[in-house]
């Protein structure tokens, strides 16, 4: 995979094989990344938090460290992409203040970020699993807010959110992938 922007564009990073690891694509890292600056309290990406749910690959939350986030926080189950994602962190000098990246399954691993705030939460759960719809709720468990969420999901799989959360702007649909941005009301 490779960087599409910012500090580290153009670098190639190796995907680990891992089973039911399905990396976001280019075109849809680009399109998310054109799309969420206005919808952030800030108007940009530059000095933000991102908590990163379902990280893989770490994809989502090298392209935004690359793109100036401040601190991104990894949350992962599987060891063998936790151990990909730490030897990316190496090989491009991200420390673990810039890049945290915790080894636990959802939702138990968002008990460690109990009360604190990102600015974005990105979340590609594994596709057509009843996981997605209740990402509002697992934060709101643990009173982890955020000004926007964005979930990524299958474009055939349809989803509704809790009470207090809503679309904050259409859904938008690549090929098999369906970006859906909300936020807390």
């Amino acid at each position: 995979m490779r960087i599409t922007a910012g500090e580290f564009r153009g670098r190639r990073l190796a995907v680990p094989s891992v089973a039911g690891l399905r990396p976001t694509s280019a075109k849809v890292r680009q399109a998310l990344f054109n799309i969420i600056p206005p919808l952030l309290r800030g108007g940009h990406l530059r000095g933000a938090r991102l908590l990163d749910l379902f990280a893989g690959s770490g994809i989502i939350a090298i392209e935004a460290l690359s793109r100036g986030a401040s601190h991104v926080t990894s949350c992962e189950s599987d060891a063998q992409a936790l151990r990909a994602m730490r030897e990316v962190a190496d090989t491009l000098n991200l420390s673990p203040t810039q890049w945290q990246q915790l080894h636990h399954p959802l939702p138990l691993a968002l008990t460690a970020l109990q009360g604190q705030h990102f600015d974005l939460v990105f979340a590609d759960p594994p596709y057509r699993q009843p996981l997605a719809k209740h990402i509002p709720t697992w934060l709101e468990k643990q009173q982890i807010s955020c000004d926007l969420l964005v979930v990524e999901e299958a474009t055939d799989t349809p989803l509704t959110w809790p009470q207090h959360w809503q679309e904050v702007t259409s859904p938008r649909r690549y090929g098999h992938t369906t970006l859906h941005f909300i936020h807390r009301t």
